[in-house]
């Protein structure tokens, strides 16, 4: 409670994680086929304000040696995956940012000399979005668990409403987190909510996959969003029976049978801070459009943008922005996302429960017909 309301008096990101993994490869870089095109967090090591160094060579090399073949064309896979699906490609000078990266590497021996001029030829990119995994990094966060992240928490307030706190995930035990969220959700909804809150303040980003799946009975059945690149090209995001998917594929499923809400389409207010960021935002633009949704708090980051993964042959990974973000209704979003309702006074939160709660988001639940027919 006392994070959000710092949050509420101080207003500030960035975030993102993909969707399969890839194992190592040969020392020689090749390209491989994109993970499908998710909202991530970089790892903790990655710093998309990187400043460009030249790669010295080893300790034990008596002088300066030229880049390596091996590095070259490590590096030059690197590139050419960026010049051929980075989102503003159209826009970027590819001759000046070639030479600009190789500069930095020169004197590169091994691909893992390359990794700082990758992260600057990322940067340069202008999405604000785009990482890199080091091989390390990427097994790290491969490895996480549900039990790793914030667990989905939620309880019953006022006794009538039903509220649920996403928080960012990282890692791929997508349907044990989605099947927790649906369970909880379960639990409060055995109360008789007549609305929801859905809180993504602190929904910070990682793999939007699972929280859609675990948030699904509440959002509604559907196609929610879609994936819009710079050629318009769609790549549609939808829940449906326990399952998140991505034109028709499902990328995270709950275990055993989905749950249904005891009303359909109830009233939701969702709530975003300026720590929604990311995934937290692809969760924010899937309710933009759904019958019976307000929401409120603050503006978000500002990173609802699309990211997907492209391995390299050592096991390191580009996470690289590929395509807005848009909602049900064909809105694109490029920047940060508003609420319907700006709460920015701290006088205008309601404390329940040790959660601070937008006092017009709780007014607007209990105008609805749903609840107000409970007073």
């Amino acid at each position: 409670m006392r994070k959000i309301l710092l949050r509420v008096v101080g207003l500030v990101f960035i975030s993102l994680l993909l969707t399969s993994c890839s194992g190592a490869a040969p020392p020689i870089a090749t390209s491989a086929p994109p993970i499908p095109p998710t909202s991530t967090r970089p790892a903790p090591t990655a710093s998309l304000t990187f400043t460009a160094t030249v790669v010295p060579p080893p300790t034990s090399t008596p002088e300066l040696l030229p880049i390596s073949a091996d590095a070259t064309t490590y590096l030059n896979v690197a590139l050419d995956i960026m010049q051929n699906n980075s989102l503003h490609r159209e826009s970027i000078d590819w001759d000046a940012l070639r030479k600009s990266t190789f500069e930095v590497a020169k004197y590169a021996q091994t691909p893992a000399d390359t990794y700082g001029a990758i992260r600057f030829a990322l940067v340069r990119l202008g999405d604000h979005h785009s990482s890199f995994y080091t091989p390390n990094e990427f097994e790290q966060t491969a490895e996480m668990t549900a039990g790793d992240n914030p667990a989905p928490r939620g309880k019953l307030l006022l006794g009538k409403i039903g509220f649920v706190a996403i928080e960012g995930f990282q890692g791929f035990d997508r349907d044990t987190y989605a099947t927790n969220a649906q369970q909880l959700i379960r639990e409060i909804d055995s109360q008789n909510p007549c609305g929801w809150i859905v809180d993504l303040r602190e929904d910070t980003g990682g793999s939007m996959w699972p929280m859609l799946a675990g948030i699904g009975p509440i959002l509604g059945e559907g196609d929610v969003g879609a994936f819009v690149d710079s050629y318009g090209h769609k790549e549609v995001f939808s829940y449906r029976d326990g399952q998140a998917l991505l034109d028709g594929q499902a990328i995270a499923q709950v275990s055993g049978q989905a749950y249904t809400l005891k009303v359909s389409s109830p009233p939701v207010a969702v709530l975003t801070g300026v720590n929604t960021a990311s995934a937290g935002e692809a969760i924010v633009v899937s309710f933009r459009g759904r019958p019976n949704t307000r929401s409120f708090g603050l503006y978000t980051t500002g990173l609802p943008t699309a990211n997907s993964g492209f391995p390299l042959s050592d096991g390191a990974l580009i996470i690289l922005t590929t395509a807005f973000g848009a909602d049900r209704t064909g809105q694109v979003y490029a920047d940060r996302i508003y609420p319907d309702e700006l709460v920015e006074d701290v006088r205008e939160y309601t404390v329940l429960m040790e959660e601070a709660i937008p006092q017009p988001a709780i007014d607007w639940l209990m105008s609805q017909p749903a609840c107000s027919a409970q007073n």
